[in-house]
């Protein structure tokens, strides 16, 4: 398909029907000149097809799929989503999933651009509603337009971006009644967008986000269309076993705390339940917020008891498939429908010809081998007749279980993102917690006599409190010979020494006195070494300065024992982190 100017729909034919599951005539008119509809029998033809396509791209026994017209999805085949179908059953399904694939392919690749032909006119009206992917506006003269959620904001559902009484604005194309509302859009770039999340949102705010991209130390969010922030593992969980990418699915709306305007900064462990999200910013004037809190999952309902093949409606009666034809002597198995020039999408279908019966003669004048033959041939025919019945009714089973376990996997689905849900709930009251035990005891030592921060900022009291720890420590008479060495602390140590579990902060103190007066180096139990990048034999973590990345035990023979990483510089240390010991980032 190199060279190809737009994107091409391939619709299939099951191999014992002569029509698809999907309607090509209604992609073919929603999508008009912005694709290429083909339609293609399970065949010869489909198996060629399919034996020069790159692995996992094939397409056949009544499925559909889009292929962009980038390449992209020759190495990712999850750009061109196959799509399934079992029955007639299932048309406005195929039908609807791969018009939207069509439609946003097209806008992908440019094709959708705002038109400014004399046909074109610049129209106002009221939304009347918004129906799965498609709107009814109500035009000033009383003419109907209609809204497509694939040329409006991508990867965004119609609902949250029109709502039934808004006003609106756009192109409308006469042709196809459809108005396009992108010029009228409030944020069609990341500048305008990071505009409006200023605009919006205030430090210590907690506001919606979605879910863009999942890593194990990172999960991506999108306060706006085409405006991602990064929110690494220290601000989601504690726990640095967690890897987010079982936390968190992408599309899903998470609540998240801003804790720096700029660069925009999220923190997605600071919220508490009774926190209400600021309403998130409305993509067109007089809409519906772009993003609402999530609503609790409903209780999936019990699983029925597999269907047999009997009780599953049987499809369209096969009959003996045939050449399609699309034009004037045109009788090539696979029909292609033009881009610019679209034809009707019909089916030849051609059965044979009944033959007229035998004239009756003398049972004598047949001869016996003729009469053997015909009695062979009629088994053979038999036979032929029940083997396609029972392959039929096997079809029909295996259609019915893989409607079947497409169905369990959307509840299996479900029920992961339910209990990420609840894991990423519970992990959120054990920080709050912990936080409140930590604020319990510091009453308890102030009641006892103890002390408490002296400082507002937190590394000003690290600070005193490394400085009391070494005047403390080191006797008066070798206070010359072992003083603090220069250090800065990285961003993020002190973060991490507050969330990390099971060691205190005095016991960090100490060990970073005994790293900055070189006692570390002799004391066996500190374990001081190099930080490699993984197991024993990888390299050593270097900076591009120069810096090697060192670790030191901050307690052994423990589970997941924590160690201290710093790096050792030209002039000093810098204190990187507290870290789990299976834990090698620098």
């Amino acid at each position: 398909m190199p060279g190809r100017r737009w994107p091409v729909v391939v619709l299939t034919i099951p191999g014992e029907c002569d029509e698809p599951f999907g309607d090509p005539d209604e992609i073919k008119g929603a999508v008009g000149d912005l694709a290429e509809v083909v339609l293609m029998p399970t065949s010869d033809v489909s198996w060629a097809f399919s034996r020069v396509m790159p692995p996992m791209t094939q397409v056949y026994g009544g499925a559909g799929r889009v292929y962009p017209v980038d390449h992209a999805w020759v190495a990712d085949p999850g750009r061109s989503r196959l799509r399934f179908a079992y029955s007639l059953q299932d048309r406005k399904r195929i039908t609807d999933q791969l018009i939207s694939d069509a439609l946003q392919a097209a806008m992908a690749a440019g094709l959708v651009e705002p038109r400014t032909c004399a046909g074109v006119q610049e129209r106002c009206g009221r939304v009347q509603g918004v129906i799965g992917s498609r709107a009814l506006v109500t035009l000033e003269d009383m003419s109907l337009a209609t809204v497509w959620e694939e040329l409006t904001v991508p990867g965004v559902a119609l609902d949250r971006v029109l709502a039934k009484g808004q006003q609106v604005c756009g192109s409308y194309d006469p042709d196809s009644r459809r108005l396009d509302l992108r010029a009228a859009l409030r944020f069609p770039d990341a500048a305008t967008a990071r505009a409006g999340v200023v605009r919006a949102y205030r430090v210590g705010d907690v506001v919606l986000a979605q879910v863009a991209a999942v890593a194990d130390d990172a999960v991506t969010v999108r306060l706006l269309p085409g405006l991602a922030v990064e929110v690494g593992r220290e601000a989601v969980t504690s726990n640095q076993k967690d890897a987010l990418s079982g936390l968190f699915s992408v599309g899903e709306v998470v609540a998240g705390r801003v804790v720096e305007a700029d660069p925009i900064r999220l923190r997605l462990d600071d919220v508490d339940d009774e926190e209400v999200p600021k309403p998130a910013p409305s993509l067109l004037p007089g809409g519906p917020p772009w993003l609402r809190p999530p609503e609790p999952e409903p209780q999936p309902p019990a699983a029925a008891a597999p269907s047999s093949p009997a009780s599953v409606p049987p499809a369209a009666p096969p009959r003996l498939p045939d050449v399609l034809h699309g034009g004037d002597a045109d009788r090539s198995p696979v029909r292609s429908v033009a881009p610019r020039q679209p034809t009707p999408l019909d089916l030849a279908r051609r059965l044979p010809a009944p033959q007229p019966p035998a004239m009756a003669r003398p049972a004598g004048a047949i001869p016996a081998a003729d009469q053997a033959r015909v009695v062979q041939l009629t088994n053979e025919l038999a036979a032929e007749r029940s083997t396609r019945k029972a392959l039929a009714d096997e079809l029909a089973g295996l259609r019915a279980r893989a409607a079947e376990l497409e169905a369990e996997l959307a509840r299996a689905t479900r029920s992961i993102k339910q209990l990420q849900t609840s894991y990423r709930g519970a992990d959120l009251a054990r920080q709050r917690l912990g936080k409140q035990l930590k604020s319990a005891q510091d009453r308890v030592g102030q009641a006892a006599g103890v002390p408490g921060p002296l400082f507002l900022d937190s590394e000003e009291q690290f600070r005193y409190e490394v400085t009391c720890e070494w005047a403390q420590r080191i006797p008066a008479a070798e206070k010359a010979d072992k003083p603090l060495a220069k250090y800065v602390l990285a961003p993020g140590f002190l973060d991490s020494v507050d969330q990390i579990e099971g060691i205190s902060r005095a016991k960090v103190v100490a060990v970073v006195v005994e790293v900055l007066t070189g006692q570390s180096q002799q004391l066996a139990g500190r374990d001081v070494h190099p930080l490699r990048t993984g197991d024993a034999g990888s390299p050593y973590v270097r900076r591009p300065d120069g810096a090697i990345c060192w670790r030191v035990a901050l307690q052994r023979e423990s589970a997941a024992a924590r160690r201290l990483h710093y790096w050792r510089t030209h002039d000093g240390y810098e204190f990187s982190r507290v870290a789990l010991h299976d834990d090698y980032r620098p």
